[in-house]
């Protein structure tokens, strides 16, 4: 039980904040208990819609304010223009993709997408993109039997993950 609720509030947070990936805990987690798959895929879905919003209020209160410091008020009238025509196609393409989620929520809250539409969408194609996930990783695991190296496997995941993190962010 504690596996699923550090699983959450880690979702939660990689919402709205720059943190490694959520496969490097979902996937080790689904592979060591393939009965708790559905109920981590739940978790992380529900986490990520819960972080999202906290992502989407920050950015709206605070975001623009922030953003017209980068760029020009035309800039941004024409982002909040194209956003109205595509911006759900956005959010679903990048909650189905590893496009980090936090980037999505900031999005969404700067460029005023109806917060629950956004939710809905971010949190529902990103549940999706879990299930997805634990489905391909347990039919994988019939022929590969990733169980059997699901230690090194999640050092190795987790280390990819931070050293991609920390590498981006030092340059």
């Amino acid at each position: 039980m504690k596996s699923g609720l550090f699983l959450f509030i880690y979702s939660i947070l990689k919402a709205f904040l720059p943190l490694p990936s959520l496969e490097a805990l979902l996937l080790p987690l689904c592979l060591l208990y393939p009965d708790k798959a559905f109920f981590y895929s739940m978790l992380s879905g529900l986490g990520t819609c819960i972080g999202g919003h906290i992502g989407y209020e920050i950015s709206d209160h605070y975001g623009r304010k922030a953003a017209l410091k980068f760029v020009s008020e035309e800039m941004m009238a024409s982002a909040v223009e194209k956003f109205k025509k595509m911006g759900y196609l956005y959010i679903i393409i990048g909650s189905l993709s590893p496009f980090p989620d936090f980037i999505l929520s900031y999005a969404a809250g700067i460029l005023k997408m109806n917060r629950w539409i956004f939710m809905l969408l971010d949190g529902g194609c990103r549940w999706i993109r879990s299930l997805l996930l634990i489905y391909f990783s347990a039919a994988l695991n019939e022929y590969f039997q990733f169980d059997r190296y699901i230690s090194i496997l999640s050092i190795l995941m987790l280390c990819y993950f931070m050293g991609r993190y920390f590498l981006k962010k030092r340059s």
